[in-house]
């Protein structure tokens, strides 16, 4: 099933915090509210339900905390009075009131509509505003004071978010992921530039974007973008960034749901009615895991010599186990064109200091892997000597 908007769109849900109170609900409907202090085993109640609910929205996109001034706004809601949804109206509450939405001379609560595009996508709280993104562009809600209480601006015109779960806040940031592109916001939006942009995009089906999400690990300062690819119907693949490093992966991993490490020590991810403890353990559920890392091409000059290789010293810390070892394995390829082949493959113990090999291309790659139970392995800087080569 195509998850394009229509009336048989995917069931995505959204919920933020209010003091120790929970506000959640799913996309285009009703707000629920539940109260801590009623305990676990009572259930949420629509918000319009509430003791003192005055004008309530019952439809809704989102609904987040403007947590700096305590008003929860609601983008993309029904308008005060009506049961129609207004996919580019963004109301607000009553300060420090979830369930008073009725503006007055003695109440803060209001609403804006947003004049360009055609519907909201998606909002998140940045540092100092809420970032809002239509199909047209990005519009920016800050909290101004009385008498209007928020305003909102533009952002950036013709720059969107490619599902309603692709953004996500990591280093005082917010990262996401568009059609054709990844972007940054701190303060300012900027293109994210990344090594392995032409691999996402040319194999990617737009046509499931709304099961696209965006999710962070904290403990490696990596953001996450699970998505499925071309032929795929359900997520199947993933690009990484690391926001320290400015460093790119992409990985085939099958991920529907996530949680950072907060409540729990470990990230955990979910995917077939099963959920997973990342940066746990060496193994695959007993079995031993098959990990690598593998670089992309490199070239002496402009790609125009050979390139002769004959030793690599390796850089790499394996524990877990006294027989540990790991496999450096080049490859070379004489065109850009032309497939790799494998010229040598070394393995390598925690005591290997160098190892001598013989390979010769015009382009290099380096892959190196383990398939060994029960160990872990940290990589260093590897270094080759090599030197430029003859024609035959």
């Amino acid at each position: 099933i195509s998850t394009a908007e229509t009336d048989e769109n995917l069931r995505l849900w959204w919920q933020d915090n209010f003091g120790e109170d929970l506000i959640f609900g799913t996309r285009n409907g009703a707000p629920y509210y539940w109260d801590r202090g009623l305990g676990i085993s009572t259930r949420a109640t629509a918000l319009s339900a509430q003791s003192g609910a005055s004008n309530t929205p019952t439809l809704v996109r989102e609904i987040l905390l403007s947590t700096t001034d305590r008003h929860v706004v609601a983008f993309g809601v029904n308008p005060l009075g009506e049961s129609t949804l207004d996919p580019l109206l963004v109301r607000w509450s009553h300060q420090e009131s979830a369930v008073d939405w009725t503006p007055s001379a003695i109440t803060t609560a209001g609403d804006l509509r947003i004049s360009g595009g055609s519907e909201i996508i998606t909002a998140k709280r940045a540092r100092q505003e809420f970032l809002i993104w239509t199909d047209m562009g990005i519009h920016a809600l800050r909290f101004v004071g009385p008498p209007l209480t928020f305003g909102l601006q533009l952002m950036a015109s013709n720059v969107s978010i490619i599902s309603p779960k692709a953004a996500i806040n990591a280093k005082d940031a917010v990262f996401w992921m568009d059609s054709e592109n990844f972007y940054v916001f701190s303060g300012r939006i900027d293109v994210l530039p990344c090594t392995v942009l032409r691999y996402v995009f040319d194999d990617i089906n737009l046509d499931q974007r709304f099961k696209f999400f965006a999710a962070s690990n904290r403990l490696f300062s990596e953001i996450f973008w699970f998505y499925v690819s071309g032929d795929a119907t359900e997520i199947d693949r993933y690009v990484k960034f690391n926001y320290e490093e400015n460093a790119w992966d992409i990985g085939a991993l099958s991920r529907t749901a996530w949680i950072d490490a907060d409540v729990y020590t470990k990230p955990r991810g979910a995917a077939s009615n099963t959920v997973y403890v990342h940066e746990t353990g060496n193994n695959d559920d007993a079995s031993a895991m098959t990990s690598f890392i593998e670089s992309s091409d490199f070239d002496l000059g402009e790609g125009d010599r050979f390139m002769f290789v004959k030793r690599l010293i390796p850089d790499v810390v394996l524990s877990g186990s006294d027989t540990a070892t790991i496999d450096y394995i080049f490859k070379t390829r004489d065109f850009p064109n032309a497939s790799l082949s494998t010229d040598s493959t070394s393995s390598i113990t925690a005591s290997t200091e160098q190892t001598f090999l013989r390979a010769r291309g015009r382009q290099g790659v380096l892959r190196i892997q383990s398939d060994t139970a029960n160990i872990d392995w940290t990589l260093g800087d590897t270094r080759i000597e090599l030197r430029q080569d003859g024609g035959r």
